[in-house]
């Protein structure tokens, strides 16, 4: 846009009536939604709080954030830019407060003695122009860009540090450093570094958040953990490591003056409307340190199973298992695999007020009506088997099982399952296979344990490949050869004669920030178990031997359900194979 169409438009938009405006009504309206469509949407965006309709849909597939900015632009009356043909205004930046532009997503690009114009993505969110009105002093002037685009120019701003008000100016804005002796975590200052750390890791989409000191002399690290990957966000003065570590401690209630042990705790963080909940562990380390990490736990309700990217067959399969009125059903699989959030899913496909069900866990970290959910908590005796046996003496039809920890835990749960319950639980095995072989080397009874088992899902986390840049290839070469070699050559040929073998690949965009990648999807292999398997069971075969019964029955293992969801263009070959051995 020129500085002659600028001052075209460099008068106040009419606000007062936006607030009654619905973004359904408009995109329905405008024919690029349907009424069922916003309905679902609307659904999606209560269970992940913070996001935007337009972003939900955008997710879906149902209409580009775009094309929603351009509908309301054109339904307002107001300018709609292409952001990256700007020609943006240092001056504008200094106007706008840096927490303003990153708190409502706003991005300034002109600025005069009487006047800001600052970009928005949502024009009905009119407390942003509000809020930076109040903050400028000066006349507000609208204009509508993707909010794609003013996404990933806020984000460049402060990781390039581009703006003036970039994170060493916020430190210098606190008013001072962390005071002389003080290491109670108490100081103004400190306070506020560590409420920016945890808000900036929420809107990052960060998983984990990690506190690396490296000594009274070194600057302090924290990164971030997104999709599964650690990236570097900030590294902050030496002086504050004391301070920052006992302030998190404050907040999770934890021994600020123990500093030689582990410690756990939970942090509630207030976030908008809502409240976070962060898990949190102390790590003594080298050179008199002190790491922390914290666990920015999920928040929401349980997802359906269907939205949980089992293909076809599994889902069917799933949902048998989940109906039967006893046994046991298995989620395995490393740390963070998602075990617990596909426990709850299947919780929820068969929660209703004619079943009791039980859960225990550590920790909750996703609660649903009409669960009775129990938080562990061993220092006072509340172990899994102490759960466990109260569990059975409560009347229950199903019961959740967080973890099967030990022998103890896991005897317990055979025996609800053969005595009339179903039991789910988890355990950190790599395949369901291996499962079984482990169980009974813990000293379970085969017999019984066969008798007791449904089936085991075993399941990965993989980097989803970012829908805006991704895009078909046919795989020759060095590429066809690996994947030959991986999943041998019957399949990939199979694959090829109908039609199939098309793989996918993103370039990086703005929307994933060049990565290539957004979020995360699961493999899975299920085994449900048979005679066959029983048998096996009961006679102590190898993993080997109870995996090639479980395939010739239909079990499709972690790496093929990554292959076929490759080529569907969900993820690539990298991205399996760093989760999955063969």
């Amino acid at each position: 846009m020129n500085q002659g169409n600028i001052g075209a438009i460099n008068r106040p938009a009419d606000r007062s009536n936006r607030r009654r405006l619905r973004l359904g009504e408009v995109l329905v309206n405008e024919g690029l939604a349907t009424e069922m469509e916003i309905q679902v949407a609307l659904k999606q965006q209560k269970r992940e709080k913070g996001k935007r309709l337009g972003e939900v849909l955008g997710e879906m597939g149902v209409v580009e954030e775009a094309n929603v900015a351009q509908a309301l632009a054109a339904r307002l009356g107001l300018p709609y830019i292409d952001l990256d043909q700007e020609n943006v205004d240092s001056s504008a930046l200094k106007d706008v407060p840096a927490e303003l532009i990153r708190e409502h997503q706003v991005y300034p690009i002109r600025a005069d003695n009487n006047s800001v114009t600052i970009a928005i993505g949502d024009p009905l969110n009119t407390e942003a122009t509000d809020a930076v009105q109040f903050a400028c002093r000066k006349r507000v002037v609208e204009v509508v860009a993707n909010p794609e685009q003013i996404n990933f120019k806020i984000h460049e701003l402060f990781m390039n540090q581009e703006i003036t008000e970039d994170f060493n100016s916020f430190l210098r804005n606190l008013g001072g450093r962390p005071e002389s002796g003080n290491v109670q975590g108490d100081d103004a200052i400190v306070i506020r570094l560590v409420n920016r750390f945890i808000v900036d890791a929420i809107r990052e989409r960060a998983s984990d958040i990690h506190f690396e000191p490296y000594g009274d002399r070194e600057e302090f690290v924290i990164r971030f953990r997104i999709d599964g990957q650690m990236r570097p966000y900030r590294r902050v003065p030496a002086e504050y490591r004391d301070t920052v570590i006992a302030r998190l401690k404050i907040m999770a209630r934890l021994n600020i003056a123990e500093r030689r042990l582990p410690q756990d705790g939970k942090i509630r963080f207030p976030f908008g409307e809502s409240e976070v909940e962060l898990r949190m562990v102390t790590l003594p380390t080298a050179g008199e340190n002190e790491d922390v990490v914290l666990r920015i736990l999920a928040g929401h309700g349980a997802l359906p199973l269907s939205e949980m990217g089992l293909n076809t067959a599994n889902l069917r399969n799933i949902e048998k298992l989940v109906r039967m009125p006893y046994g046991l059903v298995l989620a395995v699989g490393p740390t963070g695999s998602g075990k617990t959030t596909t426990l709850h899913s299947m919780l929820a496909d068969v929660n209703d007020v004619k079943k009791k069900i039980w859960t225990v866990e550590d920790p909750v970290e996703i609660t649903q009506p009409g669960l009775r959910q129990l938080q562990v908590q061993p220092q006072i005796g509340l172990s899994f088997a102490a759960a466990m046996r109260s569990f059975l003496r409560a009347d229950p039809d199903t019961i959740m099982v967080g973890e099967m920890r030990d022998q103890e835990t896991a005897h317990m749960a055979i025996e609800a399952s053969l005595t009339g319950h179903l039991v789910l639980s988890t355990l950190h095995t790599n395949t369901a296979p291996e499962t079984i072989t482990r169980l009974i080397d813990m000293g379970l009874d085969p017999f019984s344990f066969s008798d007791a088992l449904l089936g085991i899902l075993s399941q990965r986390l993989a980097r989803r490949l970012c829908h805006r840049c991704r895009e078909e290839h046919i795989p020759t070469g060095p590429e066809y050869e690996e994947l030959v070699g991986h999943l041998g050559e019957k399949i990939i040929d199979t694959a090829a004669r109908l039609g199939r073998l098309k793989l996918w690949r993103s370039r990086g965009c703005r929307f994933c920030e060049r990565t290539g990648y957004r979020g995360r999807l699961a493999l899975h292999e299920l085994l449900i178990n048979d005679d066959n398997i029983r048998s096996a069971m009961q006679r102590k075969a190898s993993t080997a031997e109870i995996r090639t019964i479980a395939e010739k029955a239909g079990m499709n293992t972690l790496l093929h359900d990554g292959f076929e969801k490759c080529l569907s263009g969900e993820t690539d070959l990298t991205q399996v194979l760093s989760v999955c051995s063969r």
